[in-house]
């Protein structure tokens, strides 16, 4: 790549095709391991491996996160951060390339899959660090780079619980991807509370004696009603969703003593989940109070919304722009056409979505723990189009693609640009100093 003015000649092109093979492997065998979160050991493991044999410091810094690691190189300031994750979701097991839904040889449907992608998340990330310590190491430049192996992302925040620990402390900045159908600046998110709800009650025989039983079942089919209702008197970019984690059991003769739920609570400030939060607690209440049950409340993990960094996101969207659109072979996209009567796309005749959105901002409806980290130090994120278009993440059709040449060509663009981006901040000290102004003007707007 042609060096910009005051910067060191950087061969992200020869680097990339130097690694090509070590990262789709490793990609390929994050997407095998499919780990659930705070369960990623063979994943953890095999990227400590690679990033150890390869130079970096490896280090586990809390025993109560296992999974949760960080990888540095370098020596003084700035320090560069790298979010890798690289957990599955339960239930989104696939057959790979498999154009109907089917689970892998063996597998069950309630095994987990790479439905969101973190195999290759986690891996394009990985890229990135390889490439910029062969840089600072022959340049002898100053900087450090971390590559922060984050855990849970999905359904626990991992990346809160690492912030309580201390993992961030001293970083100057921090960068994500996301793999996706189509390519794009991710520089908005929704603030996300999850909360579980668990009911109790008193279990009777349901025909000879009903006037004993409380029916903690009942208590949560009045509290989803109630939130129904609730959904009329807020906000549109607000959203509440709920899954049952205990329907009372499997008889319908027995008075269900026991019912739980887990609900999330979304909206595009983290003020605002807590105030949807707070009227869905007391709704819950309202629904023990009618049932004569009672009600326990407990918070499972909060996302905060992602706080955009103008200086970071310019710099992204630069590369972006050098790096795509991707070019693909007809058999590319003759296999992306066997995905799309699955996606959301409006045009079913384009198979791959591959021209980037370069608009400076752009709205999602995804929560996630990176925004967390955003609230804290200059953070900015991007995707990258890594799937047949219209492809929705947390599918099956994401994973049954996620080992495929389209993949794996998004991810070692993500790698490039990530590379190139932060190279331009080692090389260029004003670009870092100009993002912290930003962090502050943002921060105070909260």
């Amino acid at each position: 790549m042609k060096s910009e003015k005051g910067q060191k000649e950087f061969p992200v092109e020869e680097l990339a095709e130097k690694y090509r093979t070590l990262l789709i492997s490793t990609a390929n065998a994050l997407w095998e391991f499919h780990e659930p979160a705070y369960e990623e050991e063979r994943s953890c493991a095999l990227l400590k491996q690679i990033l150890t044999e390869h130079g970096f410091s490896v280090s586990v810094p809390c025993r109560e996160i296992p999974t949760a690691f960080t990888a540095s190189f370098g020596k003084g300031k700035p320090v560069i951060g790298l979010l890798g994750e690289y957990d599955a979701l339960v239930g989104l097991n696939q057959a790979a390339d498999e154009t109907r839904q089917r689970c892998s040889e063996g597998e069950s449907p309630d095994t987990p899959g790479h439905g969101c992608g973190h195999n290759l998340l986690g891996t394009g990330l990985l890229g990135a660090a390889l490439f910029l310590k062969e840089m600072l190491e022959s340049h002898h430049l100053p900087g450090t780079i971390v590559y922060f192996g984050c855990p849970a992302e999905e359904n626990a925040s991992g990346k809160s619980n690492m912030i309580e620990h201390g993992f961030f402390e001293g970083v100057d900045a921090a960068f994500s991807w996301h793999p996706h159908a189509q390519a794009g600046i991710f520089n908005q998110s929704l603030a996300n509370q999850r909360v579980v709800y668990t009911f109790h009650g008193t279990s009777a025989h349901a025909s000879q004696a009903p006037h004993l039983g409380r029916s903690a079942l009942d208590a949560c089919e009045l509290m989803n009603i109630g939130v129904n209702y609730l959904r009329e008197h807020m906000i549109d970019e607000a959203r509440i969703h709920y899954a049952y984690l205990d329907a009372g059991g499997k008889l319908p003769n027995i008075v269900p003593a026991r019912a739980e739920l887990l609900y999330a609570i979304r909206a595009p400030k983290g003020s605002q989940a807590q105030e949807l939060r707070e009227r869905t607690d007391r709704i819950a209440r309202g629904a023990a109070l009618m049932t004569d049950t009672t009600v326990e409340i407990k918070t499972k993990c909060i996302y905060d919304s992602i706080m955009k960094n103008a200086t970071l996101d310019e710099l992204l969207l630069k590369y972006m722009e050098v790096f795509l659109p991707i070019q693909y072979s007809e058999e590319e996209l003759e296999y992306a056409r066997g995905f799309l009567p699955y996606g959301n796309q409006s045009d079913s005749g384009i198979p791959i979505q591959s021209t980037p959105d370069l608009a400076p901002v752009r709205k999602t409806g995804i929560s996630t723990d990176v925004g967390n980290v955003s609230q804290i130090l200059p953070c900015s994120a991007f995707m990258v189009n890594c799937y047949a278009n219209g492809s929705p993440l947390h599918h099956w059709t994401v994973t049954a693609q996620g080992k495929s040449s389209i993949a794996h060509k998004g991810m070692l663009a993500a790698s490039k640009i990530l590379a190139s981006c932060i190279w331009e901040i080692f090389t260029n000290p004003e670009i870092l100093e100009k993002a912290k102004q930003d962090f502050w003007k943002e921060k105070q707007k909260e």
